[in-house]
């Protein structure tokens, strides 16, 4: 796999879980007791995503990490599509809390995908979670429009795996950026066709739990981008906030990874939510 450059400060570790080892990126806090923020990417995302957000926050008092699915890139012995359940992946975030904090409780930011995979995970275990971000991802994916969605990754996976997206991605990247085309060729080429298969059939028997959140007492904050309208519609985001009782951020100039198209100031809407560290 290629591997990005990294800003100043930000660092590869593998962490060790009882599920097996977790490929992450994190930033360290330079300050005595620094709270923990932890970042799960979203479907064809990966730590990457994250990597221009977790110097900003280190910056402002708060360590991030942000982790590979694991068995996401390159398939393991003994897979199955099952292995990659939305409370399968939960399970894994858990553990991941539990190691890289120490028992303390911390920031949960799930992107698409890892949105529902954090709301997962702070369910289950509500003392986990100091807070959650849903950035990019709404209630659920059980609409019209999203079965044709996910019926169109089953087809992908069934005619050559993730890989069959690379015309289409490259389009999107600058012709002049080698690493960038390079990272995103291999990442697509050793996409694990059974994470792709369990992740996108769990996405779609995952129903809103928006209510369970209230119940949960969670605090919760809402962020997308202004051009995000494929998923789920700005309505959709507003009435999902609205139930929340949580924030609602757009942020302007991005579609649907702002972590990525816009990480300054989606850096600014997670440290304004949390509040000094």
């Amino acid at each position: 796999m290629i591997e990005l450059p990294l800003p100043p400060g930000v660092e590869r570790r593998v962490v060790g879980i009882p599920a097996g080892p977790v490929a992450t990126l994190t930033a360290k806090a330079s300050t005595a007791q620094p709270q923990t923020v932890v970042l799960a990417s979203g479907f064809f995302g990966t730590k990457e995503d994250f990597r221009e957000i977790l110097p900003i926050i280190a910056k402002a008092g708060y360590t991030g990490w942000a982790y590979d699915y694991p068995g996401q890139l390159g398939a393991r012995d003994g897979d199955t599509a099952g292995n990659y359940a939305i409370a399968a992946m939960a399970a894994q975030l858990r553990q991941l809390i539990k190691t890289v904090a120490d028992g303390a409780a911390v920031h949960v930011v799930g992107h698409c995908l890892g949105g529902f995979v954090a709301r997962h995970a702070v369910l289950s275990e509500p003392g986990l979670a100091r807070s959650l971000v849903l950035l990019s991802c709404g209630p659920s994916m059980r609409e019209a429009k999203h079965k044709v969605m996910l019926g169109g990754l089953k087809t992908m996976h069934s005619r050559g795996g993730a890989i069959t997206l690379w015309p289409i991605v490259k389009r999107l990247l600058a012709e002049d950026d080698l690493v960038m085309r390079e990272f995103w060729h291999a990442k697509l080429a050793t996409m694990n066709p059974h994470f792709v298969a369990g992740a996108a059939h769990s996405m779609g028997e995952e129903h809103d739990r928006t209510k369970e959140l209230i119940r949960a007492g969670i605090p919760a904050l809402v962020v997308h981008g202004k051009r995000d309208k494929r998923l789920w519609s700005p309505h959709a985001y507003q009435d999902m906030a609205h139930k929340l009782n949580a924030g609602l951020v757009v942020i302007d100039k991005a579609a649907h990874s702002p972590n990525m198209e816009q990480p300054e100031p989606t850096a600014k809407a997670l440290l304004d939510f949390w509040g000094p560290a």
